[in-house]
């Protein structure tokens, strides 16, 4: 049956995909602008006489400033100013690789990689918070979206810069790679703005709870009182036993991020790979991640964001363990391709189920939060990376990663299963106290939406 969509699910449609547009754009810029570090590592690790150990800690750095930034300066994406964070964002990013590249000694390296994060964890907070209160029914989707561009940048920041490093210097790329940074200012002023019509707002809330209530988020994600001043801070979010277990989900699965995005490199050249090789192995990562994105964020609306972390998760576990045994450099390469497609199940699943928890007026603040969590647990792993490595090697670190992630997933499934599980016993209870209605010969009891999104607010 033909069924017209009525203008005010048009307008969602059009805002959401020019703003989706200028969101794949300016990520695939600033990504592209936080990886191209990566393959250069070796090169400056002799030329500023950088230890290994401390490799790690210029990855913790960048790690570190995101999670500063995603904690304190995400709620205001909530509270109008997404589209300013957005610039800013780029403008920080072309510094940090524009003071990368001047860099004459360790910490001033360190300096520029805690720069970049900071302009990364506000343009992503920016971005996420957009994008989820553009069309809530589809938050899944469109996060598989910003993931599979930032995968992209992944893709192509490491392989121009692992290319470019046999006729250029370290410091000549990074300076390049900010002047085309730079260029992401543009789709951010033309896109990055809040859907302002009121009855394609309505109809974007309405479609947002269905969703979320079909996805068994527990909660009408798009349920909110507009005029709702939201804080200035998201630790009120930890009061919701779901959002902690989310939370811990998506901590787990950044910990193998954090764990070997900056030893990489010198795993793969101490089993033979030359540098145009580890910058193909970023590449081919990306892949799987880009094509499995959209197709990931439309299962998490579809059967729930935690059901696609799990399918992720078990497929992402085991091949961060085989990383410890791997002696061949093209096999390490075929085996990250693997690797990828869980991760994005894994990390769009997670997404998607905080935006299915959390009202949509609030996803700045809740996405900030899971990243930040995210980011400190990648911080940590990246600071203890260098030294994992050097005294025990490849099976220490990857064997290590892969034992620290399922205690973690443990941890945070047995949460949601329980905060599941007080949601049913609060609905049965406001079901039990609302008095029925009768309508023909039919007696119907409903909870209204406040009352289903108390269990976000507890």
């Amino acid at each position: 049956m033909w069924t017209r969509r009525g203008p005010a699910l048009d307008a969602i449609d059009r805002h959401r995909r020019r703003l989706t547009a200028g969101v794949v754009a300016a990520t695939v810029l600033m990504s592209s602008g936080a990886m191209v570090i990566f393959p250069l590592l070796p090169a400056l690790q002799s030329q500023l006489g950088i230890s290994t150990a401390d490799i790690g800690f210029v990855a913790a750095a960048g790690f570190a400033a995101s999670l500063a930034a995603e904690l304190l300066v995400a709620p205001f994406a909530d509270r109008g100013r997404a589209r300013t964070m957005g610039v800013a964002g780029v403008v920080l990013m072309t510094a940090a690789l524009v003071g990368s590249a001047l860099a004459t000694e360790t910490w001033q390296l360190v300096g520029g990689r805690a720069l970049g994060g900071l302009g990364m964890g506000v343009f992503m907070a920016a971005a996420s918070a957009l994008l989820v209160r553009a069309d809530p029914a589809r938050a899944g989707e469109a996060l598989g979206r910003l993931g599979a561009a930032e995968l992209a940048g992944i893709a192509l920041g490491p392989l121009a810069s692992g290319l470019a490093i046999a006729f250029a210097s370290p410091s000549t790329i990074l300076a390049w790679s900010g002047v085309v940074v730079v260029f992401g200012v543009a789709p951010v002023l033309l896109a990055f703005r809040e859907r302002t019509d009121p009855d394609a707002a309505a109809a974007g809330q309405a479609a947002g709870a269905a969703g979320a209530r079909a996805a068994g988020g527990g909660s009408a994600a798009a349920s909110v009182d507009p005029a709702a001043r939201p804080p200035r801070v998201s630790f009120d979010l930890l009061r919701s036993p779901m959002v902690v277990g989310v939370l811990l989900l998506y901590g787990a699965v950044m910990v193998p991020t954090g764990a070997y995005d900056g030893i990489w490199p010198r795993f793969m050249a101490d089993i033979g790979a030359s540098e145009w090789l580890t910058a193909l192995s970023y590449t081919l990562f990306a892949v799987p991640f880009a094509l499995v994105a959209g197709w990931a964020g439309r299962l998490a609306d579809r059967r729930g964001g935690v059901s696609a972390f799990v399918r992720g998760a078990v497929v992402l576990v085991p091949i961060v363990a085989l990383y410890g045994v791997i002696g061949d450099p093209w096999v390490a390469t075929g085996v990250g391709f693997v690797e990828s497609s869980g991760q994005a199940l894994a990390f769009i699943g997670a997404a998607a189920a905080m935006a299915q928890a959390v009202p949509a007026a609030r996803a700045g603040a809740s996405q900030g939060l899971m990243r930040a969590f995210g980011l400190l647990m990648a911080t940590i792993a990246a600071a203890l990376s260098g030294i994992a490595y050097e005294s025990g090697g490849p099976l220490a670190l990857f064997g290590g990663t892969a034992i620290v992630v399922v205690v973690i997933v443990v941890a945070g499934l047995l949460v949601i299963r329980s905060a599941r599980r007080r949601a049913r016993a609060d609905a049965a209870t406001v079901a039990a106290s609302v008095e029925p209605t009768v309508v023909g010969a039919a007696e119907v009891r409903e909870p209204s939406a406040v009352a289903a999104c108390a269990t976000v607010a507890d």
